[in-house]
């Protein structure tokens, strides 16, 4: 246990890891992931403040819709008189037919100045509205962009992360099955630094003072273990 050669390697180990860990938490943590969720978050809120306006506006929906099909209806029934107005009439169905004509004229007139006063009065929800979907739209490319790096930069990070578990994978392949699970329970313990080498008569893992004693147990000991921070001093 306390050859050089397999101490040696515990520490290559752990600096495997060290950088699996650094790529992996660039995956969640990267500039581009801040960046993309930054701008996921003003989309997000972009939506969520023009519902509440349209949610505000629901009468006004309501009755643009209303106002909306009346002028249809009067514009259909005005184009179907004018059709009936080009075949032979008497001079009473020409009669009647104008009437209706005007009526219906007088209507759409009436209908569609009814749907401007409506906007009118509802010009500046109406204006919020466009003005955050011409920013939603803003964004689109922004998002596109970015995830589309994000997806680049993470196919890179993969190969990075699969490098490094080959190389993993071949150095455990020569530890012994104690190495390993002194390793792992290191680990599991949340100890920072799992193997080090001595600075004179510091732990190279939590960098605290030993006494000669202390160092020649450590040394001497089966594992190499620091007593304050459990680390492997080598």
């Amino acid at each position: 246990m306390n050859e050089p050669f397999l101490l040696s390697n515990l520490i290559e180990l752990q600096e495997l890891d060290n950088e699996i860990f650094k790529l992996i938490s660039e995956k969640s943590e990267g500039t581009t992931v801040k960046e993309l969720k930054t701008h996921e978050l003003e989309f997000k809120k972009l939506q969520s403040d023009k519902q509440n306006i349209e949610n505000g506006l629901q009468l006004y929906f309501d009755t643009k819709n209303h106002i909306e099909k009346s002028i249809l209806e009067s514009q259909m029934k005005i184009e179907t008189i004018n059709e009936k107005l080009n075949a032979n009439l008497d001079a009473s169905e020409l009669q009647n037919y104008n009437l209706q004509k005007q009526n219906f004229e007088k209507n759409l007139l009436d209908y569609e100045k009814s749907l401007n006063e409506l906007n009118e009065e509802n010009s500046d929800e109406l204006e919020s509205i466009n003005y955050i979907d011409q920013s939603l739209e803003s964004l689109k490319p922004s998002l596109l962009s970015l995830s589309k790096t994000l997806q680049s930069e993470w196919r890179d990070i993969d190969l990075k992360i699969g490098k490094y578990e080959d190389e993993k994978k071949l150095l455990l392949s020569s530890f012994p099955k104690e190495i390993i699970d002194l390793y792992d329970d290191l680990k599991s313990k949340g100890v920072e630094v799992i193997a080090a080498y001595k600075r004179e008569s510091q732990c190279g893992c939590c960098g605290v003072d030993l006494t000669s004693n202390e160092m020649y147990e450590i040394m001497n000991s089966s594992s190499q273990q620091c007593p304050y921070c459990m680390g492997v001093v080598i």
